[in-house]
């Protein structure tokens, strides 16, 4: 194998080294298996005639999460069979239609729905709602949560309105976000309270685009709101200080996330790993790792690939060659993403023999991606 070969095959596995890739085809087995036994159940449920509408539902939610399409099938059937649907059952139809895109179908639905005469929930609408925004269609999603839904005489609830945060967020309109936490948080409009999911959307949203300062802000306001901040809003802001190299500000968070009552975990240190690595500080790196073990958190392997990242890129693949054997040591289980950092510091290298001699330590499975 030469060594330009070797590399075309290691970076054909993408930043992650292919973990990504590999996870999203084994839970995709997994699911693929789960939604076929759901369908035989479906089946024998239909074929006996006297099943309850209740045990259905349940089936064809078994079915819809491993096959959208399926489940739509399913649903058809149930009308040649005479088989009356239900409000639950429509609404996982227009989930099924929301998720693989099939939008319009999804409102044709929703209008069947409304035309029976039904009371609709926010349940019933948050599905669409996430399909909408997920499609770059958030504008057409608030006009149906702010205008539509309060006409049929249905609220959007805390879930509807994280929805249409995060889909604002998503295609960079966070000050629009920002304003409808606004509304939320607004008692004199009756309408609903914004809580720690929707603070944390928007403070993600803000972090993202490089908004730092307003991030910060929000998260005052969060306070003054008497809503408390969790791990997760806390291990945002110094994911994203750490990102952009500022330690000493990630450093202050980390201090007010413990006097606030909250301990730091793998994500929260992980994030200052990767941090004094890409900033060329890998003895902080490394203080980073006793400090985890002294206080009880165990590294892991992500924590590790960190780490032999840096040592590759720096020309130094032979010592992430010694934080790998250490990883191995301590019982932790290589993912594709550790052996495709480490591959690349050999290829990088012209390493070919270091590089086989992984290979073949490689677990057969890992070869998917290859393939």
């Amino acid at each position: 194998m030469s060594s330009s070969r070797a590399r075309i095959r290691v970076s054909a596995l993408g930043p992650d080294g292919g973990a990504s890739r590999l996870n999203r085809t084994t839970q995709g087995r997994q699911r693929a298996a789960e939604s076929e036994d759901a369908h035989h159940t479906f089946d024998e449920l239909l074929h006996r005639g006297s099943s309850s509408i209740y045990d259905l539902n349940r089936a064809l939610s078994d079915v819809a999460r491993g096959s959208p399409a399926a489940a739509v099938s399913l649903f058809n059937r149930m009308a040649r069979d005479k088989v009356a649907p239900d409000l639950c059952t429509y609404g996982i139809v227009i989930a099924c239609c929301s998720r693989v895109g099939q939008l319009d179908l999804a409102f044709a639905t929703v209008g069947r729905v409304i035309r029976t005469g039904w009371r609709v929930n926010p349940i019933f609408f948050n599905p669409l709602l996430k399909g909408l925004c997920v499609h770059d269609r958030t504008s057409e999603a608030m006009d149906i949560a702010l205008r539509r839904m309060p006409d049929l005489g249905c609220t959007p609830n805390v879930f509807s309105y994280s929805i249409l945060l995060k889909g604002l967020c998503d295609s960079n309109r966070n000050q629009q976000a920002l304003d409808l936490l606004h509304i939320m948080a607004d008692d004199s409009r009756g309408g609903c309270p914004p809580d720690v999911v929707s603070y944390n959307t928007v403070i993600n949203g803000l972090l993202r685009e490089g908004q730092v300062d307003k991030a910060y802000c929000l998260f005052d306001e969060m306070l003054d709101q008497g809503i408390s901040p969790d791990v997760v809003t806390y291990n945002s802001i110094i994911a994203t200080l750490s990102k952009s190299q500022a330690m000493d500000k990630a450093t202050e968070a980390l201090t007010r996330m413990v006097k606030n009552g909250f301990m730091p975990d793998c994500v929260t240190y992980n994030s200052f790993v990767h941090g004094y690595c890409s900033s060329g500080k890998p003895k902080e790196a490394i203080a980073i790792l006793k400090k985890m073990r002294r206080g009880g958190v165990e590294p892991n392997v992500v924590t590790y690939t960190t780490l032999m990242d840096y040592l590759c890129k720096s020309g130094r693949s032979m010592e992430a060659r010694e934080v790998f054997d250490s990883v191995v040591k301590r019982g932790h289980k290589p993912t594709i993403a550790t052996y495709g950092t480490l591959l690349h510091g050999y290829a990088a290298e012209g390493s070919l023999v270091e590089m086989h001699h992984l290979l073949d330590v490689m677990h057969p499975n890992s070869w998917s991606v290859y393939l």
